[in-house]
């Protein structure tokens, strides 16, 4: 037992150094010899994860239980397991019942109140944390996901006492330095700026920890309206997060854009049948940074409107299932007849969203990269309301390039090349989509917006087919949770000092000379 306690510290620690292929490969030897070991069956299901085998690291994780019903250690894995396949019921089970063990499982109780997150409970969410808090009260994961949710819903003074308490305790904590840089308007001489500088300085931070710290540190600067330092600071991290992933290619969307294509290349929609659903969709597409949560609070203002943010269930499962040729043959038009197997996976959807709970008659998802699925969405959704966002193409790419996002969805946009490459896959699989579905897709541009916004909403409600209702125009005094980068943004009034910013930059970016160019061909 001794042995194998210095062999699980060990692997642990690959673990940890993100050797997942070391660990697989190391808990699986291990087990063939002692199939009971419990702790190397997380290992080796935590790296399956890790290394996108999601449904094989369940099924690890399902025999580990078969070995012990009650460990409390599997039960939170699967739980937080099936939370990223979004089979939320499931997750919901298996965190109750480790709760109904042990109370006081901090690890229950955080993956639990992400889960209650993830669908927009977010007062069931801040009860969790709170419950965890009282547990640990200097957890910094507890402080880092309470805080967070405070920002989501608006509540920026508790979000800031939180965040501040953390960097007390914790003052290299870059996610802290990030999160409270968010919701801070810097002037010259701020002390939080001095004191993240000087953490840079000392050169200790490495990875993730340290382009994090370089994202805000550039985002005060840019308060200040020292470009040229944001933009050091900001360029950056994002040559941090290209040498994580330094594996990734841009050649991976092309590949994708060009099958989306080829699937629908010879599509005439009209020859579909229109399936049964029970529930009213609109999805509001377009780039990152397009102005695509700004038209999700107006629209959630309405009160026939839920707006439930960036759902992931169509995007996971697209994800999933778009190279998988037995699926795409449902799309095809010749296979108009296999319509049960669609209805199928229409009421898989609404099954896994009908876990967000709303008495509102319509759901409304801003999953900006949803205008990927145009084609599907059409024939598994054809009564939804599809609005494209479009805004300058600087202006996005600025925006998209010195912000950070969830690093493994977007990979593209931390290199100025790549970046450029997807947006012009983006505009060439859009203008495709406009082609393939004329009338189906209303285009709200920003730049409009701001500079009209009583007629541009008013024309957008039409469009949506409800009733004028005055809450629209000033959707910003209505409390709407927010989960994405313009989460203080968003709450302000509609303003005009966001058009144009990639002037601020114009000497820094290589690649705004080839933006022109693209806006060029697509003047012609």
């Amino acid at each position: 037992m001794k042995n194998l306690k210095i062999e699980y510290e060990k692997i642990n620690n690959l673990f940890w150094s993100k050797k997942y292929n070391l660990v697989i490969e190391k808990s699986k030897k291990i087990l063939q010899k002692n199939s009971t070991q419990i702790p190397f069956y997380n290992l080796l299901a935590l790296s399956y994860r890790e290394t996108g085998k999601i449904l094989l690291a369940e099924e690890i994780l399902i025999k580990a239980l078969k070995i012990n019903p009650s460990e409390q250690s599997v039960l939170v894995n699967l739980g937080s397991t099936y939370r990223i396949l979004i089979e939320f019921e499931k997750s919901e089970k298996y965190f109750k019942k480790v709760l109904s063990i042990n109370s006081k499982n901090i690890h229950a109780l955080v993956n639990y109140a992400n889960l209650k997150r993830d669908i927009n409970d977010y007062d069931t969410s801040i009860n969790l944390y709170k419950e965890a808090y009282k547990i640990d009260n200097k957890n910094p994961i507890i402080l880092v996901n309470l805080a967070g949710i405070y920002q989501i819903i608006g509540d920026f003074e508790s979000s800031k006492k939180l965040l501040k308490k953390l960097l007390l305790q914790d003052q290299n904590n870059s996610i802290a330095h990030k999160m409270l840089s968010t919701i801070k308007k810097y002037e010259n001489g701020d002390e939080h700026q001095s004191q993240m500088i000087t953490i840079y300085n000392k050169n200790l931070l490495r990875g993730f920890d340290k382009s994090t710290l370089c994202y805000a540190i550039s985002k005060s600067f840019e308060d200040q309206k020292n470009y040229k330092k944001s933009f050091e600071f900001f360029k950056e991290a994002n040559d941090i997060q290209k040498a994580i992933h330094k594996e990734y290619s841009i050649n991976i969307e092309i590949k994708l854009f060009n099958k989306i294509k080829k699937i629908f290349e010879t599509t005439n929609f009209e020859n579909y049948p229109k399936y049964n659903n029970n529930k009213n969709l609109i999805f509001i597409v377009g780039l990152p940074r397009s102005g695509t949560t700004l038209a999700h609070q107006i629209l959630a203002a309405h009160s026939q409107i839920h707006g439930a943010g960036e759902l992931v269930v169509l995007d996971q499962f697209m994800q999933k299932n778009i190279y998988n040729e037995e699926f795409i043959t449902l799309f095809k038009n010749h296979q108009i007849h296999y319509n049960k197997k669609i209805q199928e996976i229409i009421n898989n959807f609404f099954l896994k969203i009908n876990f967000i709970k709303t008495q509102k008659k319509i759901i409304l998802d801003k999953n900006p990269l949803n205008f990927q699925w145009l084609g599907f969405i059409k024939i598994l959704f054809p009564n939804s309301k599809i609005i494209h966002c479009s805004r300058n193409l600087k202006d996005t790419a600025l925006s998209i390039y010195k912000n950070a996002f969830d690093v493994n969805s977007i990979v593209w946009s931390n290199n100025q090349d790549d970046l450029v490459k997807y947006i012009s896959l983006y505009l060439d699989l859009i203008n495709f989509w406009k082609k393939k579905l004329p009338n189906s897709i209303y285009e709200l541009n920003y730049e409009k917006l701001i500079q009209n916004k009583t007629n541009e909403i008013q024309n957008l409600i039409q469009f949506c087919e409800l009733e004028w209702e005055e809450n629209c125009l000033s959707f910003n005094k209505k409390a709407n949770p927010i989960k994405t980068v313009s989460i203080t943004q968003a709450r302000k009034p509609i303003y005009k000092s966001s058009l144009n910013t990639h002037q601020n930059y114009e000497n820094c970016l290589d690649m705004f000379k080839k933006l022109d160019e693209i806006e060029k061909k697509k003047a012609l």
